[in-house]
């Protein structure tokens, strides 16, 4: 019986969470006077930070949280590979941002994509994980991402939140 290796393509290296490489990659780049009163928020994933799934206590103040969601088979015309030697994958995770005030939440949402946006993935461009070496993630589905404001609610929601989906996609070919 014959054993395939099945491999990540662009990946250096072991794996590392996806959450763990988009928390590095924005705290990495961030640019605090990009935000009123130039400010560097508390970064955190789930990787690091496993009991996040719950909702924050709001004892960080200004935090950009990366949370994984999902892991599933991309499904996609333009991914109609000949055979059953290449599979591609999107990995889910949302991006959420809380911010002392409005402007500071809003400013923070656009230095996020400012970061997804300059340093995204590409045939040329690989991301990297926090050690330095590249990830397997080939491409982000958008250059950008849309934030949903979560908070306040209520009257008793101190602080602005807000959230967005990024979309990683890699591929696996068995060799």
């Amino acid at each position: 019986m014959v054993h395939l290796t099945v491999t990540f393509t662009n990946l250096s290296g072991s794996r590392e969470n996806l959450d763990k490489t988009i928390r590095y990659l924005l705290e990495d780049n961030w640019t605090a006077s990009n935000i009123t009163g130039t400010i560097t928020p508390d970064f955190q994933s789930d990787t690091e930070e496993p009991d996040q799934l719950a909702r924050p206590d709001n004892s960080y103040v200004n935090t950009v949280r990366v949370n994984y969601s999902n892991r599933l088979l991309y499904e996609s015309e333009s991914f109609d590979f000949n055979g059953d030697d290449k599979h591609a994958w999107v990995c889910t995770l949302f991006i959420e941002c809380q911010g002392e005030s409005l402007q500071v939440l809003l400013d923070m949402e656009d230095e996020v994509n400012r970061i997804i946006w300059e340093n995204r993935p590409n045939g040329a461009t690989r991301l990297n994980k926090s050690d330095g070496s590249a990830s397997e993630v080939a491409f982000f589905e958008n250059s950008e991402v849309e934030f949903e404001r979560l908070e306040p609610e209520a009257e008793d929601d101190q602080t602005p939140t807000s959230q967005a989906e990024l979309k990683l996609i890699y591929y696996k070919t068995k060799t």
